[in-house]
């Protein structure tokens, strides 16, 4: 009985707020007589396509331009303006241990989100307890240099020194 009302519930609220979803406003006061709706205050701006690039690969699964691994420790790289670099590390979460990213100047990268996790695709079943890959993707939003240090540790483990340390020195043009 209960069941029966709670879905009776959900399923007129997910109605009620569907209603107002659908169909064109035939008399909005507000379009010209080209069909261009503008608004009452003034008109309708676009926004500049370059002020939405940085946005660009997060919403487009974030592609990389350029892809490194581990092999990259020491190494100087260089990016452009907008420009996605993702580097990926074997890493072992079930362990405690995990990749850290810290950025000297933040103002010529940034980080993009959180790491991603990618489980090992050996087995079609996941592996408790196996390692996988820990990806992490950086944009160059200025010309400038930055350093991007990458430490493997334990974040419980503060007066312990990290497994691995990787450290990228980054150029942008």
């Amino acid at each position: 009985m209960f069941t029966k009302f709670s879905l009776a519930v959900i399923t007129l609220v997910l109605l009620g707020s569907l209603a107002g979803c659908g169909g064109l406003n035939q008399s909005n006061p507000t379009t010209t007589s080209n069909n261009t709706p503008s608004s009452a205050t003034g008109n309708i701006t676009d926004t500049n396509s370059e002020d939405n690039y940085q946005m660009l690969p997060i919403i487009s699964s974030k592609v990389a331009n350029m892809k490194l691994d581990i092999s990259a420790n020491g190494s100087t790289q260089h990016m452009r303006k907008g420009e996605v670099m993702s580097i990926s590390f074997e890493s072992n979460p079930s362990t405690g241990y995990a990749w850290t990213a810290k950025i000297s100047n933040t103002a010529v990268v940034v980080q993009m989100g959180e790491p991603e996790f990618t489980e090992p695709t050996q087995s079609s079943t996941p592996l408790v307890g196996a390692s996988g890959t820990q990806t992490f993707y950086f944009q160059a939003v200025d010309t400038g240099t930055a350093t991007i240090t990458l430490d493997y540790a334990r974040s419980f483990e503060t007066d312990v020194a990290p497994a691995q340390t990787v450290t990228i020195i980054v150029e942008v043009q």
